[in-house]
């Protein structure tokens, strides 16, 4: 049996960098007058933030045929996974270190990264499941894409919550009796647009992707009127794409496909927004590969909005 040992430096740096980037967000230095009410928004957000990370983290045991995994903020939420259950293993390499996922349906069920635990390797040794060489999903399956909802709902929440908070400061002078202060109001109609934008630009590439038999539908999912069909023969190829991180707020490199035609960006499928991620590259495998690209993440928005790849 082996017993995973944690990296509390590691998580402890992290809850650091959490409540250091919120309290910069929310701007506790800017207004004087309102550092209290600014200051408990700082507080209830690291303290969110913060529980969402903690339960991100998983105690694991592996013994002979499987393993149990337990959250760290709720002890009592286990669940225990027979090796013979995963399709594969899967390693992927970043400069944070190296992350072992566990596939079954083509959802990742278990990931253990290498920063978390200080006994990784000795975790990954005894885990008995084998790589992906030789899988291949069903031709004739029907795969459509799943969202990650812990990160659709998290991002929901979290915008709405300050959006609410900028209507709040638009009309705290009103609710409390006081002549109204048309800097409040100004401040807090910024706060609504600029976190009323970001939501937008947060859930509008949400898309809903059904692949059968050599076609696709892509529909939007916030905006379910732009339905595109495609025929997965009509692509030149595809990247495999991995936009940097800076690594602040224990942020991680994300990986994507990125389906290209006459050189333009067409569709891309998103590691982080789609819980059957390694399931939908599989549907692509008849599509050549054009080899793999690195982009900070604001480097990648140019070719969203259509720049040419010109690589050749």
């Amino acid at each position: 049996m082996v017993t995973s040992q944690l990296n509390k430096r590691y998580v402890w740096l992290t809850l650091v960098e959490i409540a250091l980037g919120v309290l910069a967000l929310c701007g506790v230095p800017l207004l004087k007058s309102a550092i209290l009410p600014l200051l408990i928004v700082w507080i209830a957000f690291a303290l969110l933030f913060s529980a969402f990370y903690l339960a991100s983290i998983k105690r694991i045991i592996v013994v002979a045929d499987g393993l149990e995994t337990q959250n760290l903020l709720l002890p009592f939420w286990k669940r225990f996974y027979r090796f013979a259950e995963f399709d594969y293993a899967q390693s992927e390499y970043s400069k944070s270190g190296e992350v072992l996922r566990l596939i079954k349906n083509g959802e990742r069920q278990v990931s253990i990264a290498s920063n978390l635990y200080l006994n990784f390797e000795e975790i990954k040794a005894a885990i008995a499941v084998k790589d992906k060489s030789g899988f291949i999903v069903r031709d004739n399956a029907e795969v459509v894409s799943e969202y990650k909802k812990s990160r659709l709902y998290g991002i929901l929440v979290s915008m709405l919550f300050l959006v609410f908070v900028g209507v709040a400061t638009s009309l705290s002078d009103l609710i409390d009796g006081n002549p109204v202060r048309w800097g409040m109001v100004l401040l807090g109609a910024i706060e609504v647009l600029l976190f009323g934008s970001l939501l937008l630009v947060f859930l509008l590439p949400y898309k809903k992707i059904t692949v059968w038999r050599g076609q696709m539908e892509v529909k939007r999912t916030f905006w379910p009127f732009n339905v595109h069909y495609y025929a997965i023969s009509d692509f030149d190829g595809f990247y495999y794409v991995t936009e940097k991180s800076n690594g602040q707020l224990g942020s991680r490199d994300e990986d994507s496909l990125w389906l290209v035609k006459d050189d333009r960006l067409v569709i891309s499928v998103e590691e982080p927004m789609y819980s059957n991620y390694e399931e939908l590259k599989t549907v692509f495998q008849s599509v050549s590969c054009l080899g793999r690209l690195e982009f900070m993440g604001f480097q990648s928005l140019k070719y969203h909005l259509g720049k040419k790849f010109n690589w050749r």
